[in-house]
């Protein structure tokens, strides 16, 4: 709004060239006076000046909007990031980055001015015709031309650009893909096809870009002659009509000045169509993610949880599957019970771990927590009272003690020790190089994938939670880790936490109260330890007496 306000004020401004031009040569140059002169020139100095001022006004308040992007858009942009990579939607960090870069390049640079500038060349057009309608006329035309140039830039560059943008984020989400599987890479030697894939992408996005600015270069060079063409026009006409006693020398000049005024946001508006057109899909992409996530994830603020977990009719379908991968189940877990979930491969384990612990929207059905919903739980209230442990632990950048303080900065050393210590990891933390102030960054090999394991454990601990999940937490424990890990749980369990364990192995499930077996996305059993696992456990055959061992030998 304020940015309107100083392009009008400031093209308003810009009529005291013409106006001067026409009082000069009409009045000052017939009637030699020199007051006139200076009072004309002075006032033109003083609006100048001010021109000066308002265009750096308006220049420090773009400046200040691109600030406001970064400091208040752009955490936005990562919280969005993050909350639709955890409900298993399509999401790229740097994607919407180079979004908000583009969006920010444009209104900051002279793109938006342009567009700004342009509704105001009908002040200097209506000037033009008030001062001979037939030069009016003629300016009318080149605005109406330009205007026409302008639209074919749009229909014969969006395409190709929009196609260029969509290669352009699969090209990038080829590099991130790889950059994460660098080791899987490395060892199987596919680096020359992985190549080869980007490749193939990046050339058909710069094919792409190559048709649109050929074609933006060739109607911007087409609307710059066309635009000096109708300048000498309107210069030629304004010669004709003067010699023929329609108008003054001065109304000549001063209507040159003002038409070259009115058809040059026009063709301004031409060259920088690319960048108008890349700012304006990058800005529909933020706009659309922003409005899809808002929808989603509650607010609510309820008293701390006992750890009352029921699940009611409960299915869950990927926005990219036909197909449910939870198939309308239901169950119920007591305060302080610990529930241990097997089954085969596929079979729903770890998507049904995301939805206990609200991480997932369910497609039907709810999963509570104390009665509440435990999705619309405001996340930053609810992770105070509960624990979570992914299948792949990867720690952020940062000191050990920040990791396990869930990246609390000024959380208490004490708080960490005693998170460590009821994980079992306080020992193996004193080992590293610098103990709790151990930095680790991604890639980081001192830290194998077993002891990321062990230190998730710690910040999913951390703070004592009343509710934890852990979605197979011994999947690279080694024997050591795998005790101490047992250890950990007979903790939890003595402590009344409501424990809910995804696992492979049985040696994590032979404690706890009941167990959750599943198969296709179905509950295949569902009731104490001892009686579920009769079910799965298959009784050693007997050994054959020696004598008939030795009579099938013969």
């Amino acid at each position: 709004m304020y940015i309107g306000l100083f392009s009008l004020c400031m093209n308003i401004m810009l009529l005291a060239l013409p106006i001067y031009s026409l009082q000069v040569l009409d009045r000052v140059m017939s009637s030699h006076s020199m007051s006139t002169l200076f009072w004309l020139t002075f006032v033109i100095v003083g609006l100048l000046i001010f021109y000066g001022l308002f265009n750096a006004i308006k220049t420090a308040i773009l400046n200040k909007i691109g600030e406001w992007m970064e400091l208040n858009v752009a955490p936005e942009l990562l919280s969005n990031a993050v909350t639709r990579s955890s409900l298993a939607l399509f999401t790229s960090g740097s994607q919407y980055y180079r979004d908000l870069g583009a969006v920010k390049s444009f209104v900051t640079g002279g793109g938006i001015s342009t567009l700004f500038d342009a509704p105001w060349a009908i002040i200097f057009l209506l000037v033009v015709y008030l001062i001979n309608p037939v030069l009016g006329f003629v300016t009318l035309f080149g605005c109406f031309a330009l205007l026409g140039l302008a639209l074919l830039t749009e229909l014969t560059t969006k395409k190709p650009l929009d196609l260029s943008s969509k290669s352009s984020i699969r090209v990038n989400t080829i590099a991130e893909t790889a950059t994460r599987n660098a080791e899987m890479i490395e060892a199987m030697g596919m680096m020359r096809n992985i190549i080869d894939d980007w490749k193939q992408h990046n050339q058909r996005s710069l094919d792409l870009q190559a048709i649109a600015a050929n074609r933006s270069n060739v109607l911007y060079s087409t609307s710059r002659v066309f635009r000096m063409v109708m300048q000498v026009a309107i210069t030629g006409f304004g010669a004709w009509l003067a010699l023929d006693n329609q108008m003054t020398m001065g109304g000549m000049i001063a209507s040159s000045i003002l038409a070259a005024r009115a058809l040059a946001p026009f063709e301004s508006a031409i060259g920088v169509w690319k960048s108008w057109v890349v700012a304006r899909e990058s800005y529909h992409r933020l706009d659309k993610s922003f409005s899809h996530i808002s929808t989603l994830r509650g607010s609510i603020d309820l008293p701390a949880p006992r750890g009352v977990v029921s699940v009611d009719q409960l299915m869950y379908r990927p926005a990219t599957s036909d197909k449910p991968i939870i198939k309308g189940i239901g169950f119920e877990i007591k305060p302080g019970e610990s529930v241990g979930i097997i089954g085969p491969s596929a079979a729903g384990k770890s998507t049904l771990a995301k939805l206990l612990i609200g991480i997932l929207p369910p497609s039907h059905g709810t999963v509570r927590l104390d009665g509440a919903d435990i999705f619309k739980w405001n996340r930053e209230h609810l992770g105070k009272h509960v624990g979570y442990m992914p299948q792949d632990v990867e720690l952020f950048s940062g000191t050990i003690k920040d990791n396990i303080a869930r990246m609390d900065k000024t959380a208490p050393i004490e708080k960490v020790i005693e998170a460590a210590r009821k994980a079992h990891v306080h020992d193996m933390i004193l080992q590293l190089p610098r103990g709790y102030e151990t930095e680790y960054s991604f890639g980081n090999i001192n830290l194998s994938p077993g002891q990321r394991q062990r230190i998730g454990m710690a910040i999913a601990l951390y703070g004592n939670p009343r509710y934890i999940v852990l979605d197979e937490p011994n999947a690279n424990l080694d024997g050591d880790g795998e005790r101490a890990l047992v250890q950990t749980m007979q903790y939890i369990k003595s402590q009344g936490i409501t424990l809910v364990v995804v696992a492979h192995r049985p040696s994590i499930v032979g404690f706890v109260d009941k167990i959750l077996a599943m198969r296709g996305g179905l509950v295949e059993a569902f009731g104490p330890r001892e009686e579920v696992l009769k079910r799965y456990i298959t009784p050693p055959a007997p050994a054959q007496a020696p004598q008939l061992v030795a009579g099938a030998a013969q």
